[in-house]
């Protein structure tokens, strides 16, 4: 059932960017204008506070700072992209980790080379592919936050062809000053290249990142932040292709916004199909075992099974174990990396994200629009009635819908058997363990121009 078992520990702290000192005049004024707008409000240390940033149409990206990635519309969508240039670009050590960075004119691309030598990564893996590459960036403006923050957890669709890999680095303003550029998780949908992974051990005395998500040290709060995207490829003519990058950042309290329960959902029961994580035949598969550390691929799983009936599309329909491998972190032996999930499902097509909800009735809205909910829990014993595996220190489950009286309804991959996923908790119950253990976190999945909810958002979307 854990989420981020058997994490490992590595020690990187270098900053991303010399070349943020090129941009440095325009996000100041950039900077100073969210600040001036927009300054953190007071608020209740004791209180959860959630507010969701989302990239994915051509204006929002047109104020992202580019460096050898640019943003084009196809299709309808708007896709981040390598982009060769005519001149020079500012290629730095510090947005590849460390390794060496150099502007290639022959290809118009920045080229760089692993930070460390091949197989020295981890069990005899590499960092990133062990050898040289081109790459290039993208720099978001300055975005801050309505009310202090403590947490942030970055996400993103995107497709990485064969040869192709995905970074994203973050920042945050604590008082009047900006701390060094922290790594979140390396990100590829298949092998040809890297093994995705997460970068731990960063802690210092401004904050640290816990596989996927970046924290300020206790008592510490940020009032802004900053992300940067590195996109990686062995060839000048292959890219890899993002269509949204989203944040939720929080300050995660022990007091959660309380909101009327919605009844006229009540008595929708979506037709996820039910999956076990439990199956004998899952064991001994690799990607950190099967059996009960796969509660999160496998709920990853029936929500884009869901999908697949809705929509007849057949390639969405994956098994528990190609889930599995699809979002395995190398770093901490596991499966539960909450973006790498997310991530996973966004290969296929769909759009994704995770967030942070405060309450059953922002899920209730999700229901009513046709989208189950993935969310996060922990638990002790007695604390979940009618949970098959008692207490769990970190598990996933997917809400398909609620009862004709509010209470939850729930493919809980934890059961024995297929047939017996589909359970139904008290929504009190439900409710306490997934905001006490996660702070309310999510997956969002469905299909690219979905109608989705209006109301009750409250900064989780």
């Amino acid at each position: 059932m854990q989420r981020h078992s058997h994490r490992k520990q590595w020690t990187w702290a270098l900053g991303w960017p010399a070349r943020v000192a090129i941009v440095i005049v325009a996000i100041v004024a950039v900077g100073a204008t969210l600040v001036a707008r927009q300054a953190p409000t007071a608020f209740a240390a004791s209180h959860q506070y959630d507010e969701f940033w989302g990239n994915s149409t051509a204006p929002a990206f047109a104020s992202w700072t580019s460096n050898g990635v640019t943003a084009s519309a196809h299709a309808g969508a708007t896709t981040l992209q390598l982009t060769p240039s005519k001149t020079a670009l500012t290629c730095a050590s510090g947005d590849i980790d460390g390794g060496a960075a150099s502007f290639d004119s022959a290809s118009g691309l920045c080229a760089g080379t692993d930070p460390m030598a091949p197989g020295s990564y981890g069990n005899g893996l590499n960092y990133y592919n062990g050898g040289s590459f081109y790459f290039g960036t993208f720099l978001s403006p300055v975005h801050t936050t309505a009310a202090p923050i403590n947490h942030v957890i970055a996400s993103w669709n995107a497709t990485t062809p064969d040869g192709t890999w995905m970074e994203i680095h973050i920042r945050v303003l604590q008082g009047q000053g900006w701390t060094h550029w922290y790594i979140l998780p390396i990100w590829a949908s298949d092998f040809s290249a890297i093994h995705r992974h997460s970068v731990n051990g960063q802690g210092d005395t401004s904050g640290g990142v816990a596989t996927d998500t970046f924290y300020t040290k206790p008592g510490q709060v940020a009032s802004a932040y900053q992300l940067g995207l590195t996109l990686f490829s062995t060839s000048s003519n292959l890219s890899p292709s993002v269509r949204s990058i989203g944040a939720i950042a929080s300050y995660d309290g022990s007091q959660f916004q309380s909101m009327p329960a919605d009844p006229s959902v009540w008595g929708t029961n979506l037709p996820v199909p039910q999956r076990s994580q439990m199956l004998p035949q899952y064991q001994g598969l690799g990607y950190g075992g099967g059996g009960e550390v796969w509660c999160s691929p496998t709920s990853t799983s029936m929500v884009m099974a869901y999908w697949s009936n809705v929509l007849g599309q057949s390639d969405l329909n994956q098994t528990v174990p190609a889930a599995a491998q699809g979002t395995y972190d190398f770093a901490y032996g596991g499966t539960g990396n909450w973006p790498f999930n997310t991530a996973y499902a966004a290969s296929y097509g769909l759009t994704s994200f995770v967030t942070r909800m405060t309450s059953m009735s922002q899920v209730e809205q999700w229901i009513k629009a046709g989208v189950p909910i993935v969310i996060s829990v922990a638990f002790n014993n007695g604390q979940l009635p009618g949970e098959p595996v008692k207490n769990s220190p970190g598990h996933l489950m997917v809400i398909r819908g609620f009862t004709s009286t509010g209470d939850v309804i729930t493919n809980d991959p934890a059961a024995a058997t297929d047939a017996q996923v589909q359970i139904v908790y008290n929504r009190s119950d439900l409710e306490t363990v997934w905001q006490t253990s996660s702070n309310g976190t999510a997956y969002v999945i469905y299909p690219q121009g979905w109608a989705t909810p209006t109301v009750d958002a409250a900064g989780s979307w």
